[in-house]
């Protein structure tokens, strides 16, 4: 009787598992199959694609060698939980749908990804090779894969077969975390976007003059104190203040900041490895030290500063060579920081140090004169050697950025270069170990596009196709010499980038060509290539709801003025767009005017642009107004009586020094402004530019004059701009000078800057600079 009934039950079993197939059969292929483009970035060595899909389902099965890959996989194939509502089973042994094969033949993080109509299979030697393989499977799903809600389609994949492996072993990118403190999950997202580029080492700059991020329990107030500045953050992004913010006071509140505890620095430094991703701890010395100096001033020089640094600093903030109690504090401080971080690496900065700080300080001074130095360039040299071994003793390898070969460049040391490629040349020709950063082309914190139509943020310019374009190891080595070379990385300086949305707008998509320039040779990159893929790569962040610059695909405005009309010229970086624009002020679409050739305006005019492909917008609209103006072809003469040509020519400056149409003065200005008639007008206006780290400043005073003969003149109006004029940082600073209307054959203009600079400004002391463009008048 028993047995008959396990037989019915069995059978009911058995019933009910097929019809839930067949039901689960049905539901999938009510839903819509939605297949995924080849467009993988870092490019591949070798992708060939062929006709037809392979579709994951929930009944696809994984078929692993071993636990290690089953945790790669379970790893991989968890995130389709969230997007699908299920996961595809993972077996060890046996016949999957999808299969995990070693195969000694391929390089260590080289992979072969074969799909076809019926299985994929997922040949690696490694780890990591497994790992990377799935990270480009990951980008031959759907982009809906990358949102966070479960998507109602069926999860197809293109038939392709993808043989790939890496051109560098050193793929990074560097955080900023002490300009601005980025949290545990922030830190973990950053790692999570690497590991899908394939790029496997993060330099986290922990401790710099803004901030010292590391929990030293032998030191406790590196955190206490060294952690915390005076809030002086800004979230406008047409305003950059951080060479120029007040420095803290001695009973101001120091209440930004931030650090991680050894814990959370355990924690990371697992789920990078879980990722393939070595960390790069950087503790700035002897330089860059206002912070440490700060919570313990005995290993600084005479006048260090008694504060964490509000903002740029650049003098005052090194360690005390001359003392050995510096060197204590060194090596107890760093091998706590070797306990934490069991990557080979360990990066100490070495950039940027003022010396003036070492010429009077009379234990550096003794120090030279016992070692019998030249100069403070070798009293930091024997600086850096002391450091390396304390770092070697460990059996570690110290980097540092070129600086350090200024007086002789320790022995076993690796060369960071990013002051161009010259010290990495030298470096590499002298036997070390180089990573390539030059700044030109690694820098992203620097602007990405026109600098009148991007974000304020970033003191220069890097565009992404520069920067793709990079070739990693120079023509000027020898095979040998080239071998150095170990890679190349991105770095992300964070005195700009105060929140989350500004890191990842900085970062993509120029971490894409760095990470293509890290990983595919460079005879295998090509540029149109990349910028077709970064579509799909677009949709991607755009299911993740991540902000991104779009500089490239978006029309530059370039303008010339010959004192009648303008001569407006537009492109963009990324090539086969078509550009259409408006003079109207309206938005540009298709069936507005397309841009074909250099055209001319004469009347004032707000242009619009936008760049289109296929028909449809990228890019963003790019707008800029050009006045025509009762001044333009004016005669302008200095106090000295010079004529001045730029003036009155219809040419507007954009926000760089390096623009020609910007008109330099001493920190007074006195300008006569001639008409061939009289005119009424009722208005003055023009830009000045504000670049207080270089003592550019807008004027704070400013009177207007007219004149119905052009010889004797009577004061117009009169106005104050101290408060304007004294806020420091980079930008343009539109001056509009309303008064009453009258008719006038000539008109001066009399402007006065700073002399001298205010105190605790970047140059105070010394005379200001008045730099100013097209005088409109209305």
């Amino acid at each position: 009787m028993l047995i008959i009934k396990n037989k019915r039950l069995f059978k009911f079993i058995g019933v009910f598992l097929l019809s839930f197939l067949l039901l689960t059969s049905c539901e999938q292929k009510k839903l819509v199959l939605q297949i995924g483009e080849a467009h993988i970035i870092p490019k591949p060595a070798s992708l060939i694609k062929s006709e037809g899909y392979f579709e994951i389902k929930p009944t696809s099965k994984v078929s692993v060698e071993n636990e290690e890959q089953k945790i790669i996989a379970n790893q991989f194939f968890n995130q389709f939980k969230n997007v699908a509502g299920w996961i595809p089973q993972i077996v060890i042994g046996g016949k999957g749908d999808i299969s995990f094969v070693t195969d000694q033949t391929i390089e260590t993080e080289g992979y072969h990804l074969k799909i076809s109509k019926n299985n994929i299979v997922i040949k690696a030697s490694s780890k990591a090779g497994f790992f990377y393989a799935l990270q480009s499977l990951k980008q031959l799903l759907p982009t809906t894969f990358y949102k966070n809600t479960v998507q109602n389609i069926r999860w197809g994949v293109p038939v392709v077969d993808i043989k790939d492996n890496p051109a560098f072993g050193w793929r990074g990118y560097m955080l900023d975390v002490s300009r601005h403190f980025f949290s545990k999950g922030q830190v973990k997202q950053v790692i999570d976007f690497m590991a899908e580029l394939k790029l496997n080492r993060f330099h986290w700059h922990l401790a710099d003059d803004q901030g010292w991020r590391l929990e030293i329990k032998s030191y406790p107030k590196l955190t206490e104190i060294g952690a915390w500045r005076v809030d002086y953050n800004i979230t406008d992004e047409t305003k950059s203040n951080w060479w120029g913010r007040p420095k803290q006071k001695p009973n101001d509140k120091a209440t930004y900041g931030g650090f991680y505890t050894q814990s959370d620095i355990k924690e990371i430094i697992a789920y990078a490895k879980e990722r393939h991703i070595e960390i790069i701890p950087e503790i700035d010395m002897p330089g860059h030290a206002q912070a440490t100096i700060a919570a313990y001033p005995e290993i600084g020089c005479v006048n260090a500063e008694p504060y964490v640094a509000t903002g740029g600093v650049f003098k005052n903030n090194t360690y005390n060579p001359g003392k050995e109690e510096t060197f204590l504090f060194a090596e107890k401080m760093l091998n706590e920081v070797m306990d934490l971080f069991p990557f080979k690496y360990v990066h100490i900065g070495g950039d940027e140090c003022n010396k003036e700080q070492w010429k009077i300080d009379p234990h550096a001074q003794q120090r030279i004169k016992n070692q019998n130095l030249k100069d403070e360039h070798e009293l930091q040299s024997y600086f850096i050697k002391r450091i390396e071994k304390i770092i070697n003793k460990r059996n570690r390898i110290m980097i540092g950025w070129d600086e350090i070969l200024e007086g002789g460049l320790a022995p076993n040391a690796t060369v960071m270069s990013w002051r161009g490629e010259k010290g990495g040349i030298a470096s590499a020709k002298a036997g070390h170990e180089v990573i390539m950063t030059p700044s030109n082309y690694c820098y992203i914190d620097l602007k990405q596009g026109h600098d009148d139509l991007e974000p304020n943020l970033g003191y220069s310019r890097l565009l992404l196709s520069t920067s793709y374009n990079y070739k990693v190891i120079p023509d000027t080595l020898t095979a040998d010499e080239g071998q150095l070379i170990k890679g190349i990385q991105a770095n992300l300086w964070t005195e700009s980038i105060s929140d989350w949305g500004k890191l990842t707008y900085m970062s993509f998509p120029r971490t894409y060509a760095i990470a293509e320039s890290a990983w595919t040779a460079h005879e295998n990159k090509d540029w149109n290539d990349f910028t077709n893929r970064l579509y799909t790569q677009f949709d991607r962040l755009d299911a993740q709801q991540v902000r991104y610059a779009v500089s490239a695909f978006s029309p530059w405005i370039d303008h010339k003025g010959d004192g009648k009309q303008i001569e407006i010229q537009m492109h963009t970086e990324v090539n086969g767009l078509n550009i259409h624009y408006t003079l109207d002020g309206t938005e540009p679409t298709t069936k507005s005017s397309k841009y074909e050739k250099p055209f001319t305006i004469s009347n004032s005019t707000q242009l619009k642009a936008r760049a289109f492909k296929n028909e449809k917008p990228v890019g963003y609209v790019s707008a800029k107004k050009f006045s025509i103006h009762k001044a333009k072809q004016a005669k302008v003469f200095d106090k000295k009586g010079k004529q001045i040509e730029k003036l009155t020519d219809l040419s507007y400056a954009a926000l760089t020094k390096g623009d020609k149409a910007w008109n330099h003065f001493s920190n007074e200005a006195e300008l006569l402004i001639l008409f061939d008639k009289e005119i009424e007008v009722s208005e003055v206006e023009f830009d000045a530019l504000r670049f207080t780290i270089s003592g550019i400043y807008p004027p704070k005073t400013i009177e207007i004059y007219g004149s119905n003969d052009g010889r004797s003149f009577k004061l117009l109006t009169q106005k104050e701009h101290i408060e304007v004029a004294t806020e420091q940082g980079r930008n343009k600073v539109n001056i509009s000078i309303p008064f009453n209307s009258i008719k006038v054959k000539g008109l001066k203009i009399k402007a006065k800057g700073f002399n001298p600079i205010p105190d605790e400004h970047h140059k105070s002391g010394s005379q200001s600079h008045i730099w100013i463009d097209e005088i409109i008048v209305n």
